[in-house]
């Protein structure tokens, strides 16, 4: 069978984004995964900055990665999150989806996030789904959104293409 892709105008997997002011996302070495997708952003939206150390610093951003593992693997993971609420540190939580990477349904996160964290409001924002495949674009370019990327004025194409090879 033939058939054609469906576009829509304006679609965010055909805009490229980029950081025009200073933008440092930090990847907690406790958030399991966090750092691979934090390097990720970077390769696809130029202006983007990641910190893997212990602690924020002067990131702008904390980048929560979700998964099976979140909140059970290292406990300092709470505390940091805690820390990072209690700094006013925006928090950008990526929902995984990908089973390979350790998805699971959201629902599950509720059993595992420390009930002070849940009480305290971490899930009243959004957390964006990351999903595998041709999907995966449109999860990474959400993300540099909530990051604080707009749309590229120039470089647009070349942006496009890091952004397509990082998911191939």
């Amino acid at each position: 069978s033939t058939s054609l892709p469906l576009t829509v105008t304006g679609e965010l997997r055909i805009r490229a984004f980029g950081f025009s002011t200073f933008a440092k996302v930090w990847a907690s070495p406790a958030n399991a995964g966090a750092r691979e997708l934090a390097e990720e952003l970077v390769a696809a939206f130029p202006g983007l900055t990641v910190s893997t150390a212990e602690a924020a610093d002067d990131a702008t951003h904390m980048l929560l990665y979700l998964n099976e593992d979140s909140f059970v693997s290292d406990e300092r993971l709470a505390e940091q999150v805690k820390q990072a609420r209690k700094d006013k540190l925006k928090i950008v939580m990526a929902h995984e989806n990908d089973p390979d990477l350790g998805g699971c349904l959201f629902s599950r996160l509720f059993e595992v996030t420390p009930q002070e964290l849940i009480a305290d409001g971490l899930y009243k924002d959004l957390a964006r789904s990351c999903f595998p495949g041709r999907h995966h674009p449109v999860s990474l370019a959400l993300l540099a959104k909530d990051l604080g990327a707009t749309p590229a004025r120039s470089g647009s194409v070349a942006s496009m293409r890091r952004l397509s090879a990082s998911i191939a």
